[in-house]
């Protein structure tokens, strides 16, 4: 009797397998629940909820939120307070992120620029020059470029 029953889950198994690699491949897509879809819908119907909310709070008059029952909401100088702090915020954001960039990179004078014995500089340095600064096709082997060739390619 158990083997009359082994046999019928190892028919069963033979029969629900896909047929072909693709297949398996279509199964198994199949078979995962997409959260973050779900999630980023719900994140979508949420900011959409609460832009609608902050414009009916924002241009609607007192008496009809009073009559709506609702009492007790910010002033309206938020209203245009809140989205001005907000865009000073960013802009200052990107404003300290390139002024942080710009003070912590080195002068073309500093110690810093200096090649090591471990720089993979271009051999010849003339051809290198007409190569680097002419774009005459083809990618240039891994290496370090000196300043000097770098200045003279963008500012020539």
């Amino acid at each position: 009797m158990s083997s009359m029953r082994h046999e019928q889950e190892s028919v069963g198994i033979l029969e629900s397998r896909p047929s072909s690699p693709s297949s398996a491949a279509e199964a198994s897509m199949m078979a995962k629940t997409p959260t973050f879809e779900y999630y980023g819908f719900v994140v979508y119907l949420v900011s959409l909820a609460t832009f609608a909310v902050y414009l009916l709070w924002a241009y609607l008059p007192d008496s009809i939120l009073t009559a709506a029952g609702i009492t007790y909401y910010p002033e309206r100088y938020w209203a245009l307070a809140m989205p001005a702090w907000w865009m000073s915020a960013i802009a200052f954001i990107f404003l300290f992120n390139m002024a942080a960039n710009m003070y912590h990179t080195p002068l073309l004078s500093s110690i810093d620029n200096i090649t090591d014995s471990q720089s993979l500089l271009p051999s010849e340095m003339n051809c290198a020059d007409k190569f680097f600064c002419d774009e005459i096709g083809g990618i240039p082997p891994i290496g370090d470029l000196p300043i000097s060739l770098v200045n003279m390619c963008l500012y020539q």
